[in-house]
């Protein structure tokens, strides 16, 4: 094929011969558009060293998927135009982009029978992107072979993307207020030491047993006929570091993909729980699940209902051996809903990420504050003066300390007196809502750790 085409019908029919182009059968394949890059890769792998001709096709309208009958009409305001190949850059969490194909037509031949694949992609309102792949052939038993393979290919990429495995994920709404849900978000989370976790050393032992000792055991769990899939709860005050350990756990995890989930986006659970299957071994986490999972009573919508019985089912549609870890937070336990939060095999285990102790505010203090000179008994002023707060309360008061020392000129020397200055304005605000904003609780200081559910701990001494 060496001569250029305005229209695609043109080099369809020059590939396939103008007597054979309208007996040719075609058959395609639709994904989420976050696997373009898989698709496009294996495309590319599938022809292989194979001669071939790579056309951009003009989409008239993004809403009107392409397909190879369209590029076919060969007259009227819905012809199709040869373009230039255009790309865009995808995220993939690698230090470059992909350069992903938007639409392109493949036109190459094997052992002399005629092959056409298109890739393109279109969007749903209101759903998103998606991508496609079909494949045309003459209908010969040959042809027909090929296709099947070359399909059966193009759909394992799809169901085992090796793009994204073992990175954090997440959907997000698009910015142009259009309502259209974004291409998936691949988010780079820096790595999380162990040091860098403060909480007390018995909450710290039950997220080694109960997440990474699980982890490193789950083959030899397989083969005890055990299963491999775990819920678990984090709850506690707000500011405590819920998320912080999410953080650690995903960024101590490498060979887990992690699929983020906030509690508005509860809606698209099956497309969360489709990704999670496709790249396990996976975590799922779900923030705040409160707003979805609350107990039934203090429901105000069937529409929450609704979600609270999705959620349920994909937790329970897993089947023993699949390699997903669930973990959910909250800031107020005690209003979810008992099938969820007292059920094994939901949540198999609840974490108190409590407001932090003493010696954790003191270590705190330390790590916050590494660059800052502490002079004797400073640090002891802040303890003393931040019980009952969370550890959020105490990385906004190591910063005011050091914004106090740079407004005096004092280097990076933080005293007693500085302290007893910046954190007794800020506790004792008589500001209820300016004590909650730090941190505090609005009355007299005192640990603020919601109750356990009431299986809280039933496993430890197992």
């Amino acid at each position: 094929m060496s001569r250029n085409f305005d229209q695609a019908w043109e080099a369809l029919v020059a590939h396939f011969g103008a007597e054979q182009v309208n007996g040719i059968t075609s058959s395609r394949r639709q994904f989420g558009a976050h696997l373009l890059p898989d698709l496009q890769a294996t495309v590319v792998a599938e022809i292989g060293s194979v001669a071939s001709v790579l056309l951009g096709v003009h989409q008239i309208y993004d809403q009107l998927p392409l397909t190879i009958s369209s590029l076919l009409v060969r007259q009227g305001q819905y012809t199709i135009s040869v373009t230039p190949l255009q790309y865009q850059d995808m995220d993939v969490g690698e230090a470059e982009p992909f350069a992903a194909l938007n639409n392109g037509l493949w036109l190459f031949h094997v052992e002399q029978r005629p092959v056409a694949v298109l890739l393109s992609h279109y969007t749903k309102y209101g759903e998103g992107t998606f991508a496609q792949v079909e494949l045309a052939t003459l209908p010969d038993p040959a042809s027909l072979g090929f296709a099947r393979g070359f399909l059966a290919a193009v759909q394992s990429a799809g169901a085992n993307s090796t793009l994204y495995r073992g990175k954090v994920l997440s959907f997000e709404f698009g910015s142009d207020y259009s309502g259209m849900k974004a291409a998936m978000q691949v988010h780079k989370l820096p790595f999380i030491p162990r040091e860098a976790v403060i909480l007390e050393t018995a909450t710290m032992a039950r997220l080694d047993r109960h997440v990474f000792e699980f982890d490193r055991h789950r083959d030899a769990l397989k083969r005890l006929g055990q299963s491999t899939r775990k819920g678990l709860l984090l709850y506690g005050p707000p500011g405590t570091g819920k998320t912080h350990v999410i953080r650690y756990i995903a960024s101590n995890l490498p060979e887990r993909t992690t699929v983020l989930i906030t509690a508005e986006e509860v809606v698209y659970l099956d497309r969360y729980m489709l990704l999670a299957r496709t790249l396990q071994p996976s975590i799922v986490v779900l923030e705040d699940v409160d707003l979805v999972g609350r107990s039934r009573e203090g429901m105000n919508s069937p529409k929450t209902e609704v979600l609270l019985n999705r959620l349920l089912n994909e937790m329970d549609g897993l089947h023993d051996d699949a390699d997903v870890l669930f973990i959910l937070t909250t800031n107020r336990p005690e209003e979810i809903e008992e099938a969820l939060a007292s059920r094994p095999g939901r949540v198999d285990e609840a974490i108190e990420i409590a407001n932090p102790d003493a010696a954790c505010r003191t270590r705190l203090v330390s790590l916050y504050g590494d660059a800052i000179d502490f002079k004797e008994g400073a640090i002891d002023a802040v303890v003393t003066r931040s019980e009952g707060a969370s550890a959020a309360f105490i990385k906004e008061m190591v910063r005011r300390l050091a914004q106090a020392t740079i407004a005096a000129g004092t280097g990076n020397r933080i005293t007693v007196a500085t302290v007893e200055s910046v954190l007794g304005e800020a506790v004792g605000s008589r500001n209820r809502i300016g004590r909650r904003i730090v941190g505090l609780a609005s009355g007299a200081p005192e640990r603020a750790g919601k109750q356990a559910p009431p299986f809280d701990g039933c496993c430890d001494d197992l």
